[in-house]
């Protein structure tokens, strides 16, 4: 593969990859050496023909199983959503903009891991459900159950939020 190709595909698909690490690990330094090791691997063994998107994501999960394998190493939760406002836009509006998507965040890195991967390969990286049954070993109707679970259990946190006294009698 040429430099400039290499090149143009890591502008490409670095950030979607560093979502998509950052939702494994759990930590944005450790994302990013993640993505940095997942590109020079990827460089490696590139083949031409197939999914991109996929093909990155594979190296970048396999390297994430490796660096699990040998460090032990543990998903923790992010501090604060590192959101940056809308330029140009109310202050107000984009602090609730930035909350909410901190919310969908969090909401998220709470799944466990199987629906949390699941979700990020599908929104973030845009995965279609059979590049994602193939990097996980799955059926095409495994992805759609786990997706939707997914999708129900991160909900969930956010309607009860949303609604906090719902449910209670005085």
């Amino acid at each position: 593969m040429e430099h400039s190709e290499f090149s143009a595909l890591y502008r490409r698909w670095y950030r979607p990859m560093l979502l998509y690490a950052r939702s494994l690990t759990g930590d944005l330094a450790a994302a990013e050496d993640l993505v940095q090791n997942a590109f020079a691997k990827a460089l490696l063994s590139y083949r031409a023909g197939g999914s991109v998107r996929a093909w990155l994501a594979t190296v970048l999960r396999n390297e994430f199983l490796s660096q699990k394998r040998r460090e032990k190493m543990y998903a923790v939760p992010l501090q604060e959503a590192e959101v940056a406002a809308v330029p140009g836009s109310d202050p107000l509006e984009g602090l609730l903009v930035q909350e909410q998507q901190h919310q969908v965040y969090e909401a998220v890195l709470a799944l466990p891991e199987a629906y949390r991967e699941t979700i990020v390969q599908s929104a973030v990286l845009g995965l279609s459900d059979a590049e994602i049954a193939a990097l996980r070993g799955i059926s095409q109707e495994s992805v759609r159950q786990l997706r939707h679970r997914a999708r129900g259990r991160r909900n969930r946190p956010l309607k009860e939020e949303a609604h906090p006294y719902q449910g209670t009698r005085r």
